[in-house]
């Protein structure tokens, strides 16, 4: 435990709107406010919540025109005052959230907790004297100025990422496109036209290239400089990750609020453990099938943990198609895997959620025999189906 509590942290200020409410009106709330997020209530009960990018993944299935707040929300937890923050910095991995409502039931929440408020306040103490390259991701995805804004969309959407360093044939430092930035200026565009407040307008294609749209002048960071001046950089400038460069402006790294809630958030418990986080259509899968999908998680790590690592973060993220095969759902799982040694990626796509999952799972169990030479070893590829009773 960190020994610090939600309370010493939290604020009262936050936004909130009826679960009945147009999207329009949280449209206009994220353009005027900028919250992280919206608190969601029914009356006087807390629901849940919703973040823009809840609202532009709507549009896929929801007339926009017509789409309430209910359509688009998703529960969250709660966490109360008076628990510790490490506990709170495991609820926002579980739930992929930068802030989570504060309170004592549905009926009572007095506030919200942000991410960069809480390491901030973690960072006062020891943990803030650790260094950058103790905590960032040193295996990283990067582009070229020429690749175009689609091919970016499509690494983000494979490699559960939010950023991309954009390089130099030489592998230095030009510029750095967001998530945040491409949703703006290429999603959000399209999803406005379609309640006519943009027709006519000319909106920008996603061929255009990177050096075109990339963030120029990044705020970067080097390996050796503290976690405290990390988080401050951060907070001066309103952002959630870092570029870390050595000094001839090479990339280094990536060190984002995430990979830094990682640590606090193990501190929960004795053990170190992985967390799981579900995206995409997983709302959708019955209880049952959601179950299945953590459990068969759940006895791979365990099956693999002499190779895969103790310790990091599972992004799931599931689509399904309207393809139907004798009544079966076509379903796509993209797995992206963050240990502490190293990173894995993988897809699996066939007729229903369970084994696509699994067809993800067998792939990333090929990379981990390839990476450690043991594909030959009976202990080791047999182990997974039979954990899951093929």
């Amino acid at each position: 435990m960190v020994g610090i509590l939600v309370e010493e942290v939290v604020t009262d200020r936050f936004s909130k709107i009826d679960i009945n409410a147009p999207i329009s009106e949280a449209i206009g709330i994220f353009e005027k406010e900028d919250p992280d997020l919206i608190l969601v209530f029914d009356g006087k009960m807390y629901k849940g919540v919703v973040t823009q990018d809840l609202i532009i993944r709507s549009h896929l299935k929801w007339d926009p025109t017509k789409a309430k707040v209910r359509d688009v929300y998703k529960a969250a937890p709660i966490i109360t005052p008076k628990e510790d923050l490490s506990r709170a910095a495991k609820l926002m991995l579980e739930t992929d959230l930068r802030s989570l409502p504060v309170g004592e039931n549905k009926k009572e929440i007095y506030g919200v907790i942000s991410d960069i408020v809480l390491l901030e306040r973690v960072a006062k103490d020891q943990f803030g004297k650790r260094k950058v390259e103790d905590f960032m991701t040193a295996d990283v995805i990067s582009l070229k100025p020429d690749d175009t804004v689609a091919k970016a969309l499509a690494t983000m959407r494979d490699h559960a990422i939010s950023r991309i360093p954009i390089v130099s044939n030489e592998g230095k430092l030009e510029g750095l496109v967001t998530l945040h930035d491409l949703i703006i200026r290429f999603i959000k565009p399209r999803f406005r036209a379609q309640t006519g407040e943009l027709v006519g307008e000319k909106i920008p294609p996603f061929s255009t290239q990177l050096r075109e749209v990339m963030i120029r002048g990044v705020i970067t960071i080097h390996p050796g400089a503290t976690v405290r001046d990390a988080i401050d950089l951060m907070l001066r400038n309103g952002i959630d990750g870092l570029v870390v460069v050595s000094e001839e402006n090479r990339v280094r790294g990536v060190l984002t609020v995430k990979d830094l809630l990682l640590p606090i958030s193990r501190m929960v418990e004795k053990e170190t453990r992985f967390y799981l986080q579900l995206g995409g259509d997983a709302a959708i899968l019955s209880d049952f099938t959601r179950e299945r999908i953590i459990s068969d998680i759940r006895k791979f790590v365990d099956g693999y943990e002499e190779i895969l690592g103790s310790e990091g973060i599972i992004y799931l993220y599931i689509r399904r198609f309207n393809e139907k095969f004798r009544g079966v759902h076509l379903y796509q799982a993209r797995m992206r895997i963050v240990t502490d040694k190293g990173i894995l990626i993988a897809t699996g796509e066939t007729w229903g959620a369970i084994q696509a999952v699994h067809d993800a799972l067998r792939a990333v169990e090929r990379q981990l025999l390839q990476r450690v030479e043991l594909a030959r070893d009976i202990k080791y590829t047999k182990k997974f189906l039979e954990k899951l009773e093929f």
